[in-house]
């Protein structure tokens, strides 16, 4: 008896103290708040202590967070203020919704898709423009059809604000890009690129499409500002460009194998030239940010049978990587019929796993996901049939981010 007890003893004696339990939880919620959303998600199994501060609602504004789903809308007949196809209207019958993500942690109830926090006034004439970390809507709620504010909105903290806009809308605004990175800054920021009008700034212009300037708006001098851009090449936003906001920069894709830059101050312009590689001459294509690094999905050209997916491993260099290729038959389990970019419309990448989001079908469509490591494909939602929808991913940022509180005007 008197030999176990003292090897105890021993044995308690030689055990080291844990040097996470030393730790204050303000200062465990420090480390934890730096830390990639994958790596917080298996910190939940390391006790008991650590899955209540990651869970508890005042300390997710300050916890890395992860795509909740997309925030989508189609185009209403007769109940936008505007007809154009490039404008989609939240209108008063409300064919918009919210498609969750699985294994989000059950993002949806902890956000408000139909955005009922907003005045009639705002919510019933908005158009879905952009998002990151938040939505860029316009707001079309003026006697002039043509007048518009913006409002950058932040379901998750039920806050926006009101971006007033000195001119009225014009069709030579060929990309609209939010800029809303709380890693690279508190104030959020908007671009707007003017392309060439080719004559007299109007809706029917005889222009070649490139872009000519850019008007960005900082919320932090409450002002907007014009640049011209000064690219020798000429640089063409695809249609409905995709955009990404990333230390700083915002990057938009363009045709004829191009991406373009821009600063938040308009100074530093950018091309990164991809048409030397013939990969990148399908005039279809989209641009996103996933686990740090800029990914590209495109075909070898329209008619190509394979998806592929390259990434910029260096922000400063202009090499491309091949990640991975899979055939478009497999994304939709069908051999029988033969598949092409086209049929495919690629709405995002997830920010923290090899995954790409796409919508597919003609009549009948599906937002999809396809996981690059277990090469699965998940249907998220059966959009039924309708017509072209616009996909914006959303990243909650639950911290209160938006200048002045939001909910109202700059």
């Amino acid at each position: 008896m008197a030999g176990g007890s003292t090897s105890n003893r021993k044995r308690r004696r030689s055990r080291k103290p844990n040097p996470a339990a030393q730790l204050t939880d303000d200062l465990l919620v420090e480390i934890l708040a730096r830390v990639p959303y994958r790596s917080l998600c298996r910190f939940r199994c390391v006790s008991t202590r650590w899955r209540a501060l990651i869970s508890d609602p005042d300390n997710r504004g300050r916890l890395p967070q992860t795509l909740a789903g997309f925030f989508n809308i189609e185009p209403t007949p007769g109940g936008a203020p505007h007809s154009t196809p490039t404008r989609y209207s939240f209108a008063a019958s409300n064919r918009y919704s919210f498609a969750g993500v699985p294994g989000a942690g059950g993002a949806p109830p902890l956000i408000h898709p139909f955005l009922s926090f907003l005045p009639d006034r705002e919510r019933e004439h908005l158009v879905l423009v952009n998002s990151c970390n938040g939505l860029l809507c316009r707001c079309y709620r003026f006697p002039d059809e043509d007048e518009f504010d913006y409002l950058v909105i932040d379901p998750a903290t039920e806050e926006w604000v009101a971006v007033p806009v000195p001119w009225r809308w014009s069709a030579l605004v060929a990309m609209v890009g939010l800029g809303c990175d709380p890693a690279f800054s508190s104030h959020f920021h908007i671009f707007e690129f003017q392309v060439d009008a080719g004559g007299d700034d109007n809706d029917d212009h005889d222009g070649d499409g490139y872009v000519l300037a850019v008007k960005i708006y900082s919320s932090a001098m409450g002002l907007w500002s014009c640049k011209k851009t000064g690219w020798s090449s000429g640089i063409m936003p695809r249609g409905d460009s995709s955009s990404v906001f990333v230390n700083g920069m915002m990057y938009f894709l363009a045709v004829f194998g191009f991406i373009g830059a821009v600063d938040v101050e308009g100074k530093t312009r950018r091309i990164i030239d991809c048409s030397e590689d013939s990969s990148f001459c399908s005039p279809a294509g989209f641009i996103h940010l996933s686990q740090g690094r800029l990914h590209l999905a495109t075909g070898h050209d329209e008619l190509s049978d394979k998806l592929e997916i390259w990434v910029l491993e260096d922000k400063d260099s202009e090499e491309w990587t091949l990640k991975h290729m899979i055939s478009f038959n497999h994304l939709v389990r069908k051999k029988q019929v033969s598949y092409g970019f086209h049929d495919f419309s690629v709405v995002a990448f997830h920010p923290d796993r090899n995954m790409v989001f796409f919508v597919f079908g003609h009549h009948k469509k599906s937002l999809m996901s396809y996981d690059m490591d277990s090469r699965r494909v998940h249907t998220i939602h059966n959009l039924g049939r309708c017509g072209y929808k616009k996909f914006l991913p959303y990243v909650p940022l639950f911290s209160k981010s938006l200048p002045g509180g939001g909910n109202g005007s700059q």
